[in-house]
């Protein structure tokens, strides 16, 4: 085998705030090769996540596993590590080399837990992929990890009936903008927040009631205007100033998804969260959830998804970045709001052919 030679992404600096570009250090490093029982994949995609910013080491915290932070000089990356299984890898590729009997040269995988190209790493961790199904960008998003995180939170959690009113925010992400549709296609009066002009994608390509533009009003002024009679639902995915502005105005018996803070996660830790009083008083329902207890409930998700795809009923969008050079920048740009839907970093060519 010719010898390849591996680009990485390595942590250079710890930041207090929001990441810049120096905090990154594109480098290379050596392609290892399969042992007993191990895959050697290319990745041709990555997949760009806000949560990525909590792995960065902070400049009060002390790193390592406890605080689940990577140390300067660590590689980059993208989820677990190391990660539970494929399923919530943050790339998929196609196979190069394989000591394991369920993968050849050739199969398409997904997993991989690192900002780099190539992956060695137990065949026990990848899922092997039919492009015939969905394409290999659609497995980082509408058929993968953002998209199933919205169905846990609205199927165990938001539990939308018809004729209640439904707000998500960062509305045109990956997790919200599926979020908004399922609420949607269960009866539900839908408003989003967000910013620019994903205002105007949610409402007219998604089909959204309303949105609320967080740059152009005040939030409690905003959701007043979209939300005469309150909201019965809050899939959170900010926290911040947002949280508490949709939070004061549930209803009785309203229901808060807690599922990112996006607007805190460059700060050390927030001053304080919503008041408890009116909990007790609205018997309020405040829950967060992580996807790695409903694994059940996956192969449900993949089947609805799809079926929902075939009939046109959920609609999506990518934003793709070509180079893992650029990955830095686009991770920054998602913390900021500025990705058009899923953030993805191209790294190869797809043999696939997907446009």
């Amino acid at each position: 085998m010719t010898e390849l030679r591996n680009t990485v992404v390595r942590i250079a600096g710890a930041p207090a705030g929001l990441p810049t570009p120096a905090d990154f250090e594109v480098g290379e490093a050596p392609v290892v090769q399969p042992g007993p029982g191990e895959v050697l994949f290319r990745s041709i995609y990555m997949s760009i996540d806000p949560a990525m910013r909590r792995k960065m080491p902070s400049p009060t915290a002390a790193p390592g596993p406890l605080g689940g932070q990577a140390r300067i000089g660590d590689l980059m990356v993208t989820g677990q590590t190391p990660p539970l299984d494929g399923w919530n890898g943050g790339h998929v590729g196609q196979v190069i080399a394989s000591n394991h009997p369920a993968f050849k040269p050739g199969d398409f995988v997904k997993g991989g837990a690192c900002w780099q190209v190539y992956h060695t790493m137990p065949g026990r961790l990848l899922v092997k992929l039919d492009p015939r199904q969905a394409t290999l960008r659609a497995e980082l998003g509408v058929m993968g990890p953002p998209a199933f995180v919205a169905y846990c939170g609205m199927e165990t959690i938001a539990r939308v009936k018809p004729g209640e009113t439904f707000v998500v925010s960062a509305a045109g992400g990956a997790v919200g903008m599926v979020a908004g549709q399922m609420a949607r296609l269960a009866g539900a009066r839908v408003v989003g927040i967000a910013s620019g002009e994903k205002c105007a994608y949610v409402v007219d390509e998604l089909g959204f009631d309303a949105c609320v533009d967080r740059n152009q009003e005040e939030i409690g002024a905003g959701l007043d205007r979209a939300c005469p009679g309150g909201i019965d639902a809050y899939f959170d995915n900010v926290g911040g100033e947002i949280q508490r502005a949709a939070f004061d105005r549930l209803n009785d018996f309203g229901r808060l998804v807690v599922c990112g803070m996006v607007s805190e996660y460059n700060a050390p830790e927030a001053d304080h969260g919503p008041p408890l009083r009116p909990v007790l008083r609205k018997r309020l329902k405040i829950q967060g959830f992580v996807v790695y207890d409903h694994y059940d409930i996956h192969p449900e998700f993949r089947r609805r998804m799809a079926r929902w795809l075939a009939e046109g009923k959920i609609r999506y969008r990518e934003h793709v970045v070509e180079g893992l050079g650029r990955a830095p920048a686009a991770l920054i740009g998602v913390l900021q709001g500025r990705n058009q839907g899923k953030m993805i970093v191209k790294l190869g060519e797809d043999p696939t052919g997907a446009a």
